[in-house]
Formats: structure tokens, sequence, C-alpha cells
């Protein structure tokens, strides 16, 4: 049976879950890192992006190193780098298996989005 998990301070943008859990899999929702009415630079909105998935995952009782595949979204080819970098500080060892997209937004401002899949360990 699926599980949805929603964490109460982490704002939704519509009517969908934060993750779901079925079985031994969580999947997340794509998370972005922009703040209305604040102007965040790209390593910024990153970062927040990568805190909430934390918190996402925790309150399905896992953690970023159960994520074993990663979707990041960038509003800018010219992002690619600098996201490889922060990519490399959440994920300094065995990284998990990633796709990075370049496309566009439904909201002004958003200059990256993130989802990922975990598993838990079952034992």
């Amino acid at each position: 049976m699926n599980k949805p998990v929603n964490v109460p301070d982490i704002q939704k943008g519509g009517p969908y879950s934060h993750a779901i859990v079925s079985g031994n899999l969580i999947f997340l929702s794509g998370q972005t890192g922009n703040v209305p009415n604040r102007v965040l630079n790209f390593d910024q909105q990153f970062d927040n992006a990568m805190e909430k998935i934390k918190k996402i995952l925790e309150a399905a009782g896992a953690t970023i190193g159960d994520i074993v595949k990663v979707s990041v979204y960038l509003a800018y080819n010219g992002d690619l780098n600098r996201m490889n970098d922060l990519f490399g500080r959440y994920f300094p060892i065995n990284p998990p298996v990633r796709t990075t997209l370049v496309t566009g937004f439904a909201a002004e401002g958003i200059l990256v989005e993130i989802d990922v899949i975990a598993v838990k360990d079952s034992t």
C-alpha cells in the first residue's frame, strides 16, 4: 500500500504529496529552492531544495544516503558546472545515478528543481 508523506513546514505548489512510500521505495516530488518575494542565487536555491529533500526523507524514515536516483532540472545550461560542484558536496562518495535537464519552470524565479527516488533498508 502506498503511504503519502507530507512535511507541514514545507510549502507545496499544488495538490500533491511531498513523497510516496511504496514498500521500501520512496518517491519524492520535485523540490525547488526559491523563496517567495526573495531573489536567491543558484547556490542558495540548490541548498534550499536539498534541505527540503533531507526533511522529507527524514519524515519517511530515510536519509540522503538512501537516494538511488536524482533528477535535476536547471533553468540555465550555464549553471551545470556549479550544479556539479554542489552535487558533489552532498554526494561525495558513491553518488546516486542522475539525470540533468535544462527546462522552463511554471513559476518565475526558479533556477533549479530536484526530485529523487530512495530505497529504505528493509532490514
